[in-house]
């Protein structure tokens, strides 16, 4: 139960991508699908706390 079990239902797949040998501290890349989240910095340098502070 909880909300690791709610979000793990949109996990597609899940692969190994550096430090295998830290077993489940390992980096893993994570494919989602319809994974409810909400940005708050992009790629481009967007804040959404300053955007929101801003916008008022």
């Amino acid at each position: 139960g909880g909300a690791a079990a709610l979000l793990a239902r949109h996990i597609a797949a899940c692969s190994v991508i550096a430090y295998e040998d830290l077993g489940c501290e390992a980096i893993r890349r994570l494919e989602v699908r319809d994974l409810p989240l909400v940005v708050i910095n992009d790629a481009f340098g967007n804040d959404f706390y300053t955007d929101k502070q801003v916008n008022k």
